[in-house]
């Protein structure tokens, strides 16, 4: 490989590591807005829920939705949150302090589980309008569990293999009822949340390979160019000798003698055989048999598929590879 060819190849790498990187980090934005779209339909169902709650809770609850749920809350952070009850004051303590707005949220949603739970279809339908608002097409499951019991939205229950699943969401004080859901996107989402500068590169990764294209070609017309010459072109008239397309300088007679060896290819040629052809009637002819013999394997060994071999006491034949 010439340097200007590794240069190439170097570029088009390096293009596509960056198209690699792009289409990963589209792939994280997606991801990021399908768990802000998630997390957006579930404040929207609790506001709805909680809705139904002030307006329409009774008896026992309405002690809570006086005392607690209306009740404004200071912007402070909290281990504990107290709120009474029929029973009496009822506690609940938080490993971590926390705002006391989330505190009223995490008991809320507790509360509404008695009179208005969380319906997965209702939270599936929110959470499908968002993510069209976002512009993003995909199949999506809402998943409940109310301690470790599962409750899918409609016949979600089988997610495909490729999809997205959110984090789970811890909603009441509890820990008990948890909500998560799946989404599966297609490629042409991941295409329409690519970053535009990806677009750049990729247009430059494609005259790169354009670039290259020519000269893969032309290296391709040459192999089989060579190929086609490969083989031992022999011309007696003409006096020329051309071997796997490359002339060369040979007598008259060598030719001839290399021309015999040729058309017999594989076949063993006799002595007797070159001596009648060639010198019926010289009592020398063993010797400048030698003679030609060792300047044609002179010619031949710049072309190693081509050999000469001797048959000891019989005479030679031509090996081609």
């Amino acid at each position: 490989m010439n340097y200007q060819n590794f240069i190439r190849l170097v570029g088009a790498m390096l293009l596509l590591s960056v198209i690699l990187t792009a289409f990963h980090g589209s792939q994280k934005r997606i991801e990021a807005t399908i768990d802000d779209a998630f997390k957006y339909a579930i404040e929207k169902d609790f506001q709805n829920r909680k809705m139904y709650l002030t307006r329409n809770a009774v008896g026992n609850i309405r002690y809570e939705v006086k005392d607690y749920v209306l009740s404004p809350s200071v912007d402070r952070k909290i281990s504990n949150y107290s709120f009474r009850t029929k029973k009496g004051i009822l506690t609940y303590q938080f490993k971590d302090s926390i705002p006391e707005e989330s505190a009223k949220r995490y008991l809320t949603q507790h509360i509404l589980e008695k009179v208005h739970r969380v319906n997965p279809n209702q939270l599936k339908t929110l959470f499908q309008e968002r993510l069209a608002e976002k512009e993003i097409e995909a199949k999506v499951g809402v998943l409940c569990l109310r301690d470790s019991i599962r409750y899918w939205s409609e016949t979600d229950s089988i997610v495909p293999k490729n999809a997205y699943s959110t984090p789970r969401q811890v909603l009441d004080i509890t820990g008990k009822i948890k909500v998560q859901a799946w989404t599966n996107y297609s490629t042409s989402t991941l295409f329409a949340h690519l970053d535009p500068v990806a677009y750049v590169f990729l247009i430059l990764l494609i005259g790169v390979l354009m670039w290259i294209w020519p000269t893969r070609k032309k290296v391709k017309e040459d192999v089989e160019e060579k190929l086609k010459a490969e083989g031992m072109s022999i011309d007696l008239e003409k006096q020329e000798l051309c071997i796997d397309g490359v002339p060369c300088m040979i007598t008259k007679l060598d030719l001839a003698i290399l021309s015999l060896l040729y058309e017999r290819k594989g076949e063993c040629v006799t002595r007797e055989e070159i001596k009648q052809q060639f010198w019926p009637s010289d009592d020398n002819a063993g010797e400048k048999i030698d003679t030609h013999i060792k300047t044609i394997r002179k010619i031949l060994k710049e072309f190693p598929r081509y050999k000469v071999i001797t048959i000891r006491g019989k005479g030679y034949y031509m090996e081609c590879i």
